[in-house]
């Protein structure tokens, strides 16, 4: 079992999951950004984005 993080952003007004920044290097995911104002959980001005954790138990 492992548990996945699931960013979302709400300056919108409803709950929006942001999309991974693609990175040069594969392997190294980058980071979490709203398509619509470029927020990420390190950059967040405005206070809008939010996670939520999921595990992907199967059984």
């Amino acid at each position: 079992m492992s548990v996945y993080r699931r960013w979302f952003c709400q300056c919108s007004g409803k709950p929006q999951e942001l999309i991974y920044d693609q990175v040069l290097d594969e392997e190294i995911p980058g980071e979490p950004v709203c398509e619509r104002c470029g927020a990420s959980p390190s950059s967040d001005p405005k206070h809008t984005i939010s996670f939520r954790d999921e595990d992907d138990y199967d059984g």
